[in-house]
């Protein structure tokens, strides 16, 4: 397990409630960190941290936040109460992550689920912590997926309405991510930096995708780990497979298609 002794800030990681979050919670929690742990409900925030401290988190160390990353306005809700309890925020860590079944499925905000898991909803939280971010000197780590390097973005049919495939849902979403840590390299506060990467995963159908051998979750949260340190130097805005910096799509690289993207989600979220 990877331990930071550098650093004693706060951090939140989405998608806590288990899987690589979860571990990647502890890492923080045991290096020091106050980690504020996401999950989809209160309910399941608290048995995260109640796993955390069997396993020997210091439960001073953990908060506890919730939001339905399906309802934007949930989202928005956490964002804000994170920013008011930490007004100075050192890490964010995106890893709530969902792979798209079979079958097309709408948010009841009318988007096509994974876009607005993987990238809509770490896009506004992304947004909405500038400020403590910028005060904390932050950095951000979202996960991302080589997958994306494949994919492309339907500009106008990002529901996905025509030709829906897993495949394609997904690595438009990891796309768009992509491109948004790219664009906040050059548009975002030189205060902090961002980072997006593919550290593996444990999830079968993530693997079955990849067609790569599964990796386990405490692996996976140690490559994110080692990414998060402030001991570590990263390169700002680049796409990591695991700890070494990888190939990023070349649209992703593309500053109109970057600067498109970015007018696009802000009418999607209502920011301005």
């Amino acid at each position: 397990m990877f331990v930071d002794s550098l650093r004693s800030g706060a951090v939140l990681v989405t998608g806590a409630g288990g899987g690589v979050g979860l571990a990647l919670a502890g890492q923080l929690a045991a290096a020091g960190w106050t980690v504020i742990v996401h999950a989809g409900t209160a309910e399941a925030g608290d048995q995260a941290v109640e796993r955390l401290v069997k396993a020997g988190a210091e439960p001073l160390r953990l908060e506890v936040v919730s939001a339905d990353f399906n309802r934007l306005g949930e989202i928005a809700r956490m964002a804000r109460q994170v920013g008011e309890r930490h007004p100075s925020l050192d890490l964010l860590v995106n890893a709530a992550h969902t792979v798209p079944g079979p079958r097309r499925v709408l948010t009841e905000d009318g988007h096509e689920c994974a876009f607005q898991t993987n990238y809509l909803a770490p896009y506004l939280l992304t947004r909405m912590l500038a400020g403590p971010l910028n005060k904390g000197h932050g950095r951000i780590v979202s996960i991302s997926s080589v997958l994306h390097r494949g994919a492309r973005l339907a500009w106008t049919d990002l529901t996905r309405a025509k030709g829906y495939t897993p495949l394609a849902a997904y690595g438009q979403a990891t796309l768009a991510l992509t491109m948004f840590t790219r664009a906040l390299a050059k548009r975002g506060p030189s205060e902090f930096t961002a980072i997006s990467v593919d550290p593996g995963s444990a999830d079968p159908d993530v693997v079955r995708m990849h067609r790569w051998a599964t990796t386990p979750a405490e692996h996976s949260a140690d490559i994110i780990a080692q990414l998060s340190s402030p001991g570590l130097t990263v390169r700002n805005g680049l796409f990591y497979e695991g700890l070494l910096p990888g190939t990023a799509a070349g649209s992703a690289e593309d500053p109109r298609a970057q600067a498109r993207l970015w007018r696009m989600s802000d009418q999607l979220l209502g920011l301005d």
